[in-house]
């Protein structure tokens, strides 16, 4: 049984530790400017512009 209790700690830990990592990046990703967060969005027209 001591290696199951062993093994769930650590699945847990696994988990809270995706968890944090996940909201860094989100908290990262938020800290950019708009232009940088939202430049999949544009499209490129022909003629050198562009449009979201």
């Amino acid at each position: 049984m001591k290696e199951k209790a062993t093994c769930d700690q650590k699945l847990r830990a696994l988990a809270r530790e995706s968890e944090r990592a996940q909201r860094e990046q989100i908290r990262r990703l938020l800290a950019l400017p708009m232009n940088r967060r939202t430049h999949f969005l544009r499209v490129r027209l022909p003629g050198g512009g562009s449009a979201l």
